[in-house]
């Protein structure tokens, strides 16, 4: 009877040995590692400078790769954002507090500092304060940490590891062993360079570039496991990539390190992620991964031949990959501790020409060479309400058509009208031309012409009469889905003959269902 509970505490102890995949797994010959980070994300950059977008963003990503994918607790990660100087620095001091503390019962401790937001050549800029990269750095060496690693993404952020000597380093590799100590600083940019944000990927090129390495893009050597000098390969090559055509110039990430030992520091373990994508070793091309809401959450080269293996949050993805041959798409639905494996047989070919905005840059799948233009059918159902002869009337519609390209739709449009007087067949009916004169985002200005026959009333319905209606106008569009969209335009309607139904404004809501 006694020996139950020593059985069920060797077991449990067992369990939660296994349960640290980071500790002791890529740490040979230490007990256990315990890893902090402090991640900073500000916006607001002063007076006369443009707020970013997408610097808060960019920390909360990056703290959630960190607690989902780089061995950091809950409890051992902080996320400030818009701090100002004293919070910075309380923080820091903090951090350094604590670290003092854990140091008589840890083996191993690792600290990550992560800042995303304005700086200029001498200081980090939080709002109207500053703080010095020389006091940055000060504070960063009293932390009593085997490893340190410091990410900076803010133009000139080069400039924190010149003075101390580093330089833009290319590319590379360590070996296989994990026992390196000291810190490594890696930055968005050289000393006089900007580092930009993206609308298309909704933050920084740096920081998105680095976040799709740790999920797995960055994995070289194929062991499931991202290490610092993987990470900044692929973010280093990534950013230059795309920012080679940019307003702003080429980016150039730049990396500073004093280790002592050999190998490298792991910053995630990819087997520890909600869900994982494995890309077969027959998938070749630039993939591009949206998440349910279309958003673009990763970019990146998969080279033939290679197995790329993901850690993803579950929920449903399409993917796109781009070639120089085709333009193929798969969409798939990852569940929470599910791997799927995505294989060339399960793309299929597309021809869409989507043009990915960057703000100052596109890039466009275009499919082979001498590829047709791409065909949207679509079924759009609206409510137009018209004002006529001082009256006003609804008259319910739809359309059934195609798009051709991104300007020019074709269709047949039917629709009747509501009151007294109100048909049970639709009063008009025709062929409809659109052509998108101008679209910038959700609006365009667009030239509408219908052709068809106008019911005068119940007793004279063969007296058909041939009208034309052109209808200049604007609208503004929602897309919901990839294949629902709502819609509302805005119009002058100018018709030839005696049609009084189909004269003067009109404003109309819709729904436009697509298919590609």
């Amino acid at each position: 009877m006694r020996r139950t509970p020593w059985r069920f505490l060797l077991i449990a102890a067992l369990l939660l040995a296994a349960a640290d995949p980071l500790g002791g797994a890529h740490e040979p010959g230490s007990g256990a590692r315990r890893r902090l980070s402090l991640v900073i994300g500000a916006n607001d950059g002063g007076q006369g400078r443009e707020r970013l977008r997408y610097a808060v963003a960019d920390a909360k990503s990056m703290i959630h790769v960190l607690e989902s994918l780089g061995g950091v607790s809950p409890d051992d990660s902080r996320l400030l954002v818009e701090p100002g100087r004293e919070a910075l620095l309380w923080e820091l001091g903090r951090l350094r507090e604590r670290l003092a503390r854990l140091r008589p019962h840890q083996p191993r401790l690792e600290v990550l500092v992560y800042y995303s937001g304005h700086a200029d050549a001498d200081n980090l800029l939080l709002g109207r304060e500053r703080v010095s990269f020389r006091e940055l750095r000060a504070l960063l060496q009293e932390l009593e940490a085997d490893v340190r690693v410091a990410i900076l993404d803010s133009c000139a952020s080069g400039a924190f590891i010149r003075s101390k000597g580093g330089r833009m380093r290319p590319p590379f590799l360590f070996d296989a062993a994990f026992d390196m100590k000291g810190y490594a600083v890696m930055t968005s940019s050289s000393a006089d360079e900007a580092s930009q944000e993206s609308e298309r990927i909704r933050g920084s090129y740096f920081t998105r570039s680095l976040l799709t390495g740790l999920r797995g893009a960055a994995d070289a050597s194929g062991d499931g496991r991202v290490t610092l000098s993987e990470a900044y390969q692929f973010a280093f090559a990534e950013t230059l990539r795309q920012t080679e055509k940019t307003q702003g110039g080429p980016q150039h990430p730049s990396y500073d390190i004093q280790m002592s030992g050999t190998g490298d520091v792991v910053l995630t373990d990819l087997r520890q992620g909600d869900a994982h994508l494995r890309l077969s070793r027959d998938l070749a091309g630039r993939v591009f991964i949206h998440d349910r809401a279309d958003a673009l959450v990763m970019e990146f080269p998969k080279p033939s031949g290679t197995v790329v293996e993901l850690g993803l949050v579950r929920g449903r993805y399409r993917l796109i990959v781009v070639s120089d041959s085709d333009v193929r798409e798969a969409e798939v639905e990852l569940a929470a501790g599910e791997t799927r494996e995505l294989g060339d047989d399960r793309f299929r070919r597309t021809e869409i020409l989507d043009a990915i905005a960057r703000g100052d840059r596109e890039i466009k799948r275009e499919g082979r060479a001498g590829a047709r233009k791409p065909l949207h059918f679509h079924a759009h159902f609206y409510g137009k309400l018209s004002r006529y002869e001082g009256h006003s009337t609804f008259m319910p519609g739809m359309q059934l058509g195609a798009t051709l390209g991104r300007s020019l739709a074709l269709g047949l449009v039917g629709f009747g009208r509501t009151g007294p007087e109100a048909n049970s067949r639709p009063p008009f009916w025709g062929l409809a031309v659109d052509y998108t004169i101008v679209q910038m985002g959700r609006l365009g200005l667009r030239l509408r012409t219908i052709a068809g026959f106008m019911y005068r009333d119940r007793e004279d319905e063969l007296a058909k009469r041939l009208s034309t209606v052109v209808e200049p106008g604007f609208g503004l569009a929602w897309a919901l889905s990839r294949r629902l969209k709502l819609t509302t335009q805005a119009s002058l309607d100018f018709v030839n003959g005696d049609n009084d139904d189909l004269r003067r404004f009109s404003w109309g809501l819709g729904l436009e269902l697509c298919r590609q």
